[in-house]
């Protein structure tokens, strides 16, 4: 986990990605990496949870055997795995650990991918290769995705924060961001961040959005944990250099 500073954070409008609204975030930490398979295993061996064979678009194909984990993907981003899903697996990894593990807030994600750089385009600059992220790539099966921690880190350490897999986040889509509370009838699609394999680098750029339903499941979607900083933490500065990690 990195702990990541509070400050002002810009969100954007889908598509446009014209500023709408500015959100003060707290300090708060952050998984360095996406969840991986290996890790997503755990949680299902020790609950019983679904294994993510089947998406929701109809693709049979699996990638893990059964309730197994093959080897070649143990280390690439759990995908197939519903916003309900990661949900689950951080009230797990809450209980077992006795941390107030979640996912990050919309404002939380775009803060810690942002590094501290303000207004630029990708989490570590305004250039992008597939060296940095992966992105424009074709469905390969276990050969698809790239390790949790592929590419290139931001200020914070960060990794992944752009492309691999797109990352729920806790927040309802509203297509205009008024803040909290959401009424009742935009209650609809949940927000991932980030960009995927399958998509262009401008779908990778830090204030890009997107939603899906929250039962929505498919190869290009998982997640990352994120909580609270407890008080004791003192929060980095703005531009700091990339942060100590806590173990999980």
């Amino acid at each position: 986990m990195v702990l990541v500073t509070g400050g002002k954070c810009p969100i954007g409008a889908s598509v446009s990605h014209e500023e709408i609204h500015k959100e003060q975030v707290g300090p708060f930490l952050i998984a360095r990496t996406p969840v991986s398979n290996e890790e997503y295993q755990r949680f299902i061996e020790d609950t019983g949870h679904p294994a993510p064979e089947f998406n929701s678009v109809g693709n049979k194909e699996h990638l893990w055997t059964g309730r197994t984990v093959p080897a070649e993907i143990a280390s690439q981003p759990v995908v197939n795995v519903s916003w309900n899903d990661a949900v689950a697996y951080c009230e797990w990894l809450k209980k077992k650990t006795g941390k107030p593990f979640r996912l990050p807030t919309e404002e939380e994600w775009e803060v810690a991918a942002r590094g501290g750089q303000g207004g630029r385009a990708y989490p570590w600059g305004n250039d992008i290769n597939k060296e940095k992220a992966w992105y424009k790539a074709k469905w390969n099966g276990s050969k698809t995705m790239q390790p949790a921690g592929y590419g290139a880190p931001n200020p914070y350490g960060l990794l992944g924060m752009a492309g691999n897999v797109w990352q729920w986040v806790d927040d309802w889509f509203v297509p205009v961001f008024n803040g909290r509370p959401v009424p009742e009838e935009l209650k609809v699609f949940r927000v991932v961040r980030g960009g995927s394999w399958a998509n262009d680098e401008g779908f990778l750029k830090v204030d890009y959005r997107n939603f899906h339903q929250p039962d929505f499941k498919d190869f290009f979607v998982g997640f990352r944990v994120a909580m609270t900083a407890p008080a004791s933490m003192t929060p980095l500065p703005e531009n700091a250099q990339p942060a100590k990690a806590e173990k999980r």
